[in-house]
């Protein structure tokens, strides 16, 4: 007797040959592009870099006169010296209009505290989360977009995570590579009708970084427009624990339910007419910037289509966060955590194999020159 017999749902095994051909491939990438960024960083940065950079006022960890050599530190620059202080002393905050760490959200801190219980360096720990979580998220990614598209669709949106000159930050100590893995994972189980699962991965993705949030809506909208079961509705309002515990811990220590929110004002960031005026100035970053904001919100609206409502509500609602949260400074490297728009790029390049070697060869320079700049605090 079979399970056709009883009247049981079969779904059909993946071949064993796709599957290993699928994970060959993001496995490759995933080396490849993290080895570009270790030479950048570990080897030409020590190099080249011969002019220490000079800062009015520096940022925390930066030293004086700091020249990069090669080590696990390199890895920790910028906002990574926030996460490796939680991660060793906890979280700190006044209202005194000064930088404090609870700016930073507590789930990767907390993951690099427990590595480092175990004896673990900790500068160690949290490229080893991050790198990890990455190539989680490559490889739930492209068996999501093989099953909905094809094998060419799911290369390209492979290569074009991996590849991207803001995949630095999926290795280096910040929350890209553990935020798309969650994201992804959360999106997937949902569309797939997963309603626990989407919950528990939504959860920790808004306890990982603010525009987790973007779930929240993602879901709720879906659920309405799929005329889903109220479970569904029930997983995206569960997507918000994350963000809830963050606050109640800051109202119990700090007696300030919202301190993550208020001391982003500590930060100076541009105003998107600064943006535009630097645009039309043809300076790269502000390019970037409008391109990866204004030109993804026109890719999703070119796929509308093709994508899924699920990605498609994400890519939107992720997009209008970002471009009213007046955070601005790195808006570019949070759309980058947008796997909507890989999608969607990759869903274009799949069609365009010429484009797409050219786009990759360009990715794949800039990279580089991003993993070098990273190392001598530049």
């Amino acid at each position: 007797m079979t399970n056709n017999d009883l009247g049981l749902e079969v779904i059909p095994h993946r071949p064993r040959s796709k599957s290993r051909d699928g994970l060959i491939f993001v496995s490759s990438m995933w080396f490849l592009s993290r080895s570009v960024i270790a030479i950048g960083m570990q080897v030409i940065a020590p190099l080249v870099c011969q002019n220490p950079p000079v800062y009015n006022w520096p940022p925390l960890g930066f030293v004086s006169g700091f020249l990069p050599t090669s080590g696990w530190e390199l890895f920790s620059h910028w906002d990574g010296k926030w996460y490796v202080q939680i991660a060793n002393l906890g979280y700190s905050y006044a209202d005194d209009g000064q930088h404090h760490s609870v700016a930073f959200y507590p789930l990767f801190p907390l993951l690099m505290r427990g590595l480092t219980t175990l004896g673990m360096q900790v500068e160690l720990a949290g490229v080893l989360i991050n790198s990890l979580a990455f190539l989680g998220a490559l490889v739930l990614v492209y068996f999501w977009v093989e099953e909905r598209y094809d094998a060419g669709a799911a290369r390209r949106t492979t290569a074009v995570l991996a590849w991207c000159p803001f995949s630095l930050f999926c290795t280096v100590i910040y929350t890209e590579g553990l935020f798309l893995f969650l994201t992804a994972s959360a999106l997937r189980a949902f569309e797939r009708g997963e309603y626990i699962w989407a919950a528990l991965w939504g959860a920790l993705t808004t306890a990982t970084r603010g525009p987790g949030v973007a779930l929240i809506p993602t879901f709720l909208l879906t659920a309405w427009r799929e005329k889903r079961p109220p479970l569904a509705y029930a997983a995206g309002f569960a997507s918000a624990i994350g963000f809830f515990s963050f606050s109640l811990y800051c109202a119990i220590r700090f007696g300030d339910a919202l301190a993550f929110v208020y001391v982003q004002k500590a930060w100076v960031q541009p105003t998107w007419l600064e943006i535009l005026k630097d645009f039309f100035s043809f300076r790269l970053q502000a390019v970037s910037k409008v391109a990866m904001i204004f030109g993804g919100g026109y890719l999703l609206w070119y796929l509308r289509k093709r994508l899924s409502i699920t990605v498609l509500c994400f890519g939107f609602c992720s997009l209008a966060l970002l471009i009213n949260s007046g955070a601005l400074q790195s808006v570019h490297r949070y759309a980058y955590g947008i796997v909507s728009l890989s999608i969607g790029l990759g869903l274009v390049l799949s069609s365009q194999p010429r484009w797409g070697y050219a786009v990759m060869t360009l990715f794949a320079t800039f990279l580089l020159y991003m993993a070098v700049k990273f190392a001598a605090w530049a």
